[in-house]
């Protein structure tokens, strides 16, 4: 949810003023849509009540790696190089963390 959030928040920023149609619905949109992604976020954390580390990095991690994804596709953002390479080195700790997390 937390990806589509930061989607609409950058819908609603290219209105360019607090006072425009666009920013508003970005920003009522994107506040709405991601409050919602607290209770999905309880929710991992119900079904991982031993490794709450591991629900933190899932959650935190695949936002972040969505939200990069996502947002440089639909706004056309050109990537460099080492960008790339941070989203790779998030999916490999990401990856690494969740596969060694013991007992769920």
């Amino acid at each position: 949810m937390q990806i589509f959030a930061s989607v609409a928040f950058k819908y609603g920023s290219l209105g360019k003023s607090a006072r425009s149609t666009r920013w508003r619905a970005g920003f009522i949109s994107g506040n709405v849509v991601g409050a919602t992604s607290i209770y999905f976020l309880m929710k991992i954390f119900e079904a991982m009540p031993h490794n709450s580390n591991l629900a933190a990095v899932l959650a935190g991690s695949g936002g972040f790696i969505g939200g990069q994804l996502l947002l440089a596709l639909l706004f056309r953002s050109h990537l460099t190089f080492s960008q790339w390479t941070g989203i790779a080195l998030v999916s490999i700790g990401t990856a690494i963390a969740t596969l060694g997390g013991g007992h769920t």
